[in-house]
């Protein structure tokens, strides 16, 4: 068998230079490799510096600012109360919030009976005003519910305290002279059944504890 060595010597060199192509190929995707992870790491790198962590902001409730209303003016007013033995009116003076048309408010508050100690509203349960107009002569009408007639006992003097608790307490304004009582808008000749109203009254203090 003879042998070819110039075929062999082309195969030999055939297999170096695919050897040296494969060598060369390794080295450039490794230094593409290597180029490329140093990219990565400095576009990292570079996100990390400039993506700053955000810092979430809590209102505090406590620090918050709270607009706080304004004081209400106050204004003082005498109103007459019933004493703790029910035979007498009692003169007591009373801070309510100054509102306009002080003297319904007054007699609102004198309604509503809230007082301290042993003094109570000589008007019964459930009485309300319906409507108060002063007049520039300084007549006052006063319009009360059907309530506010219900005097317990069928009593005149409870009556008339009842009246006049109302009365003096509107004449204690001094743009009131004298109080015409109407109930449910109508003008009766007596409050309950002894007392009349069918005219203005004047303020009387003889049913007033000295």
């Amino acid at each position: 068998m003879a042998w070819d060595f110039r075929r062999i010597e082309e195969e030999i060199n055939e297999q170096r230079r695919r050897s040296l192509y494969y060598l060369i190929l390794m080295v450039l995707v490794l230094a593409l490799m290597v180029m490329g992870g140093c990219t990565l790491r400095e576009r990292l790198g570079a996100g990390e510096q400039l993506e700053e962590p955000v810092q979430e902001e809590f209102e505090d409730p406590l620090a918050a600012d709270v607009t706080v209303p304004p004081e209400q003016e106050m204004v003082k007013v005498v109103l007459y109360f019933l004493d703790a033995d029910g035979r007498y009116l009692v003169a007591e003076a009373r801070e309510i919030p100054k509102v306009e048309g002080i003297a319904r408010a007054a007699l609102d508050a004198l309604c509503e009976g809230e007082t301290e100690g042993e003094l109570s509203s000589a008007l019964p349960p459930g009485a309300e005003v319906l409507d108060l107009n002063i007049k520039p002569d300084g007549s006052c009408v006063v319009d009360l519910n059907l309530e506010a007639t219900k005097i317990p006992g069928d009593d005149p003097r409870a009556e008339a305290l009842a009246v006049y608790s109302v009365v003096n307490t509107l004449t204690e304004f001094p743009t009131v002279k004298s109080v015409q009582i109407l109930v449910e808008g109508q003008n009766r000749k007596t409050f309950a059944k002894h007392i009349p109203v069918d005219t203005p009254l004047l303020r009387n203090l003889s049913f007033v504890k000295s």
